[in-house]
């Protein structure tokens, strides 16, 4: 689930490289008949152990609701229209993706319907929330670990393609409020909120499998909070109390005394 992590990185990628230049996602091995590579690779998610009790994850209770982009309306190309089977309130709005927009800043919300004042930047997508649900929501601090790596043939392109994808990387993450990686809605939802990105450490050798070609390896974390939502659809029935009678008994004779 860390694949839509490199998807969201790779147009800012692509866009800093010379043209033309052979770009990989995921694992990738070096270039074969190519000249150079570059690949940006998410290695793995960790979720850091808690240094006091207070830091320990709580749950909370999960919501029904919908995600998914919104399409503008043909007669009205500044107007986004929530469908009909989008649950409850609407909660965020993103453009382009894991960019948070503010209502009243970048559009009204008049009944159903986002009115944008000017054209979006990109594809609009909303959250929605509704009514309570069997599930659970649980936020934890987490990491992850990310990989730029570039091979050429000599020294100074391998470090300019390295320095233009870390360059590409640092400004792409500077601008988003939320990375999703999750890719079973509507059961399970998988996002890092309040993502920061930051050069762990930079390594550079010749690459064992072909000596002619160096290899360069620059070592990023992305940190925030890991927010997880389970799903698992109508509440469990619970026991109400409808009614009270209160029945108030007097004593049947008077108390004797002096």
């Amino acid at each position: 689930m860390l694949g839509p992590l490199e998807q969201l990185l790779r147009p800012g990628l692509a866009a800093a490289l010379p043209p033309g230049q052979d770009l990989q996602t995921g694992p990738a091995p070096a270039p074969g008949g190519t000249a150079s590579r570059v690949a940006v690779h998410a290695l793995r998610l960790v979720q850091d152990d808690p240094n006091t009790p207070d830091e320990r994850p709580s749950r909370d209770p999960a919501f029904q609701g919908w995600q998914g982009t919104l399409a503008a309306s043909p007669e009205h190309p500044l107007d986004f229209i929530l469908p009909d089977d989008a649950p409850g309130d609407l909660t965020e709005v993103h453009c382009p993706p894991g960019r948070v927009l503010a209502a009243g800043d970048a559009y009204l919300l008049d009944g159903r319907t986002l009115r944008f004042f000017r054209a979006p930047p990109g594809p609009v997508l909303a959250r929605t929330r509704g009514a309570p649900c069997a599930g659970y929501q649980e936020r934890r601090n987490s990491r992850i670990d990310l990989e730029l790596q570039a091979w050429a043939r000599d020294m100074s392109t391998a470090d300019d393609l390295l320095a233009r994808a870390l360059a590409a990387v640092l400004a792409t993450v500077a601008g988003l409020d939320v990375i999703d990686l999750s890719s079973a809605p509507p059961h399970l939802s998988l996002r890092l909120t309040g993502p920061r990105v930051s050069l762990a450490g930079i390594e550079r050798n010749l690459d064992p499998d072909n000596p002619e070609r160096l290899h360069c390896v620059a070592h990023c974390l992305i940190r925030g909070a890991l927010e997880t939502s389970l799903i698992l659809g109508e509440p469990e029935p619970q026991g109400r109390i409808n009614e009270v009678d209160v029945a108030l008994h007097l004593p049947s004779r008077s108390p004797s005394g002096g």
